[in-house]
């Protein structure tokens, strides 16, 4: 089971940290849109730092689960969660490809409207939804929706015609973040309690009474 204070921590810590950031940026003249840029577009050191922190936090939810299906499959291969971690790591690994490659912003260049690109990765997350709605069911997915629902809102800011750069970062850039963490901390928790209960599942095979 989730620990909620343990959320509420890591969402508040991040906050905070974002809050510090952006004031010490300020004060010293640098842009705070460019510490939500890729990488590739920065323009003083440390800059890019929350979109690298973003994408940390999905190969660490891809990593957690692709660990997880491959323990389970040695432990209990027979187990029907294993295939909800596997499809769970690609779910993961499909906004990571977007992230890494900036998918949504080549599709867009090529003439792809942006509220189509957005509406296709909502299927997919519908999808993934309702394909394993069951096992969701009985972890704690108000943490994942949380997580899904922040990443979408940062999609829809994006594509938003917001003239002040600086609004327009934060509004789309700490959503991102905090969805990033909430998914790393379902998948953290979902993954943990899967392997906690199938290690006792064995043991209790292994020692009988």
């Amino acid at each position: 089971m989730a620990n909620y204070r343990t959320v509420w921590f890591f969402n508040s810590l991040t906050l905070v940290f974002v809050g510090l950031v952006t004031a010490c940026l300020s004060l010293f003249g640098s842009s705070v849109k460019g510490l939500f840029l890729p990488p590739c577009s920065a323009t003083y050191p440390g800059a890019g730092f929350f979109f690298l922190a973003f994408q940390m936090l999905f190969y660490l939810s891809v990593m957690v689960c692709a660990f997880t299906f491959g323990l389970l499959r040695i432990i209990q291969p027979d187990r029907p969660e294993n295939q909800f971690i596997l499809y769970s790591a690609l779910f993961a690994g499909c906004f990571l490809f977007n992230e890494v490659f900036r998918t949504h912003v080549h599709l867009g260049r090529a003439g792809f409207p942006k509220a189509t690109i957005v509406i296709f990765y909502a299927w997919v997350a519908i999808a993934y939804g309702l394909a394993f709605r069951r096992q969701i069911r009985s972890t704690p997915y108000p943490l994942l929706l949380s997580g899904v629902g922040l990443l979408f809102v940062a999609f829809f800011v994006e594509a938003l015609p917001l003239k002040n750069e600086i609004i327009s970062s934060l509004l789309e850039g700490i959503p991102k973040l905090l969805s990033g963490i909430n998914i790393a901390l379902y998948f953290w928790f979902l993954c943990h309690g899967l392997i906690v209960r199938s290690l006792n599942f064995s043991n209790s095979k292994s020692h009988p009474e």
